[in-house]
């Protein structure tokens, strides 16, 4: 492993990109809001309907007012087989001339059979010039009165020829048309008023979806929140910050992105594309066929373009995710870093994570720079097929000039989604890739165990604290305790000494229980720690740990944790106890002054005055001191000793020294090594036994005496 990848293996290779149970598991996020998810997919539905009128609307312009013609067939030239077929395909449509010449209405003329058209063609029976259907109204009367050289009258119907139609005065051609421009009019009225509701039905279903999508990714936060709290200690000892940063912010940000900006539109395109495949095939099948033989040339495309994009995009995932973890690293130890002048050093790991990261990046850049030209090109393609094939079908009377431009405008409308699908796929890939992970650490089985045989009633006892042939070991193969057996009396205080290793720190998580052992028990009161709860636990003990942790609140809410139990009276009772209370009314709010993130203006001792009026606001039965006085100066130990004899009072109390010179007056030593308790005692007993306790106080005594000495040498 490289010595810049820190243990954070964001690239590994999860899982497919769209398994099914991955997508149900998303799926269970969405059931609680599905009223509005079905909401909202009706109003995608009516918001898709309402996008595909406005070409059709196009369409009907054009055909029915801006080319509003007939054709003129000569009975005289059509052979009598293609006349009478003429006669029995365009029916009750035909407007008969007085020469014996027919009229047929372009709508009804592209229903014929190709054939026939061509047939007549071909005979000479069909005019170049087509017909101008005049409206029917007063002033047609009026105009073809007036010029009875450019009309023709044909079954009660005006008829002008199309070419004439340049022959007549500008305002007579005005009035002659007023009725198509009218028909524009209103269908431009009808054109904006479609375009609104679209834009009011696209609002209301991004809110709606907006909506649905934050209470999704809250209730995921949350959920993965609670999964890490849940965590033995164990576990964050393997693994880095970054990457448990990254889960709860990045990824987590991900999803809320697909949410945000991409399932509102891949819902919306996804309908798109279908009614825009159903309208072509509608308007006309063979034209459609022609333009979406494309298609499985786009699906190839899509499948390629899939099976690259998700490889970069979660290598691009798991740099982003070693850059977290370096940074959370480098800032948690500047102090290091400055005191050993390392930074040189640092920028370069940094400077090789940013250079992979932004190899990565470039990676994705490529498949998109790829990818979007050839969709571009297939658009074209597609537009060229339409003119080409279209066009023709047009020319041969087969294909209205309408149907045509609608179907240009439909198959703009379809790429569009294919490309905006494209452009939103990496939102989509990373958005996977993050519920990916994010499964994946909330699946992760280092969580401990709910209670076996839960205890509903559980009323505070006097505290007595046992292990039980205990033995644990955060490696199967290297036991940190063994077999480790004791039992402190209620009222007691016991203290646990030992070299470093012997396994002190790993005794008190066990009994706090942050982590489960492996054999034996660990009971309280009679009662199995695996068989209380996490709140019936929390009320029994207290831990004052020797690096004391505050967070950016107030110091009452520091003290509280937000605690039922720690009422004010207790509150009171822990500042008065530890000595807290005079120093507290010095702060300019007192109880309310905020300390600002980790309490950097404070001391040592002030922090860990704090950290004991913590434990005993709840007023827990057992107290648990680890090595609280061995981090800070003698002014802050003596008045921390001082109060000790007052919190240690009535509650059991197991302390965990480093100083061997606090524990001389507990009830009870164990001392413990290599994961066992070798002896036990009082301090003169242990004393007395001239083994390890007697080494270890006489070792501390040497540093002492050499300290002392060193100290008043010139």
């Amino acid at each position: 492993m490289p010595v810049w990848d820190y243990g954070y293996m964001e690239g590994d290779k999860l899982g497919r990109p769209y398994d099914a149970r991955l997508l149900k598991r998303l799926a269970s996020y969405a059931l609680p809001h599905l009223r509005l998810l079905l909401l909202a997919g009706l109003l995608i539905a009516g918001n898709t309907g309402l996008e595909l009128v406005l070409p059709y609307l196009t369409r009907v312009a054009i055909d029915s007012y801006m080319v509003r013609q007939a054709l003129e067939v000569s009975r005289a030239k059509a052979p009598p087989a293609l006349w009478d077929q003429l006669q029995a395909e365009a029916g009750p449509a035909i407007l008969r001339g007085d020469g014996g010449e027919v009229y047929v209405p372009e709508a009804s003329w592209r229903k014929l059979d190709p054939r026939l058209i061509a047939r007549l063609k071909d005979a000479g029976a069909v005019a170049e010039s087509p017909w101008y259907l005049a409206p029917q109204e007063d002033r047609s009367e009026e105009l073809a009165r007036e010029r009875p050289g450019l009309f023709r009258r044909v079954a009660g119907r005006l008829l002008i020829r199309s070419g004439d139609l340049a022959r007549l005065p500008g305002q007579e051609l005005r009035e002659l048309r007023r009725p198509d421009a009218w028909g524009l009019a209103w269908l431009a009225l009808v054109f904006l008023v479609v375009a609104s509701l679209s834009a009011a039905l696209g609002f209301a279903q991004y809110v709606l979806l907006e909506r649905a999508g934050q209470n999704m990714t809250y209730a995921i936060r949350q959920d993965l929140y609670g999964r890490l709290l849940g965590r033995a200690l164990s576990y964050f000892g393997r693994s880095p910050v970054g990457k448990l940063v990254t889960r709860l912010t990045n990824d987590v940000a991900n999803l809320n992105e697909m949410y945000q900006s991409t399932m509102v539109a891949f819902c919306q395109d996804v309908m798109l594309v279908l009614g825009i495949v159903t309208v072509l095939l509608v308007l006309d099948w063979r034209l459609a066929l022609v333009c979406l033989g494309l298609t499985p040339f786009i699906a190839v495309l899509a499948w390629v373009f899939a099976r690259m994009a998700r490889e970069a995009f979660r290598a691009m995932q798991g740099q982003l995710g070693r850059i977290n973890s370096r940074l959370s690293e480098t800032l948690g130890g500047l102090a290091v870093v400055k005191l050993f002048r390392a930074e040189e050093q640092g920028a370069k790991e940094f400077d090789k994570l940013n250079q992979e990261h932004y190899r990565a990046g470039m990676r994705q850049v490529k498949v998109f720079a790829v990818f979007m030209p050839i969709t571009d090109l297939f658009s074209s393609l597609a537009a060229g097929l339409i003119i080409w094939y279209g066009g023709g079908r047009v020319i041969q009377d087969q294909l209205s000039l309408g149907t045509l431009v609608a179907f240009i405008f439909y198959m703009q409308m379809f790429f569009r989604p294919v490309r905006d699908m494209a452009e939103k796929y990496n939102v989509m890939q990373a958005a996977m890739a993050s519920a990916e992970r994010i499964f994946h650490l909330m699946d992760q089985g280092e969580a401990l165990a709910a209670p076996r045989r839960p205890v509903e009633s559980f009323p505070p006892g006097p505290g007595q604290v046992r292990f039980d042939q205990v033995s644990f070991g955060y490696e199967a193969d290297k036991p940190v305790l063994k077999g480790v057996e004791f039992d402190i009396p209620a009222g007691e205080t016991w203290a646990v000494v030992g070299p470093t290793g012997a396994g002190k720190t790993t005794l008190v998580n066990l009994l706090m229980r942050l982590m489960d052992p492996q054999a034996g028990r660990v009971l309280i009161d009679g009662h199995d720690l695996r068989d209380l709860s996490e709140e019936q636990i929390a009320a029994l003990v207290a831990l004052v740990p020797q690096e004391v942790f505050l967070f950016s609140g107030t110091v009452r809410e520091n003290i509280t944790m937000g605690r039922e139990q720690a009422t004010p009276e207790r509150l009171q009772a822990a500042l008065a106890a530890t000595g807290a209370e005079q120093w507290l009314t010095s702060l300019p709010l007192g109880l309310d002054t905020p300390l600002g993130e980790g309490a950097r203006k404070m001391s040592a001792g002030q922090r860990q005055l704090l950290a004991l009026a913590r434990a005993l606001a709840g007023a827990p039965g057992v107290l648990v001191l680890d090595e609280a006085t061995s981090s800070i100066d003698p002014e802050s130990e003596r008045l921390i000793q001082k109060a000790l004899p007052k919190v240690l009072k009535g509650r059991t109390s197991l302390v965990v020294a480093h100083r061997l010179s606090t524990v001389r007056h507990a009830d009870h030593i164990l001392v413990m090594q290599r994961g066992r308790v070798v002896e036990e005692g009082r301090h003169d007993e242990l004393m007395a036994l001239d083994g390890v306790y007697t080494r270890l106080v006489r070792l501390q005594e040497l540093k002492a005496a050499q300290g002392g000495s060193h100290g008043n040498r010139p």
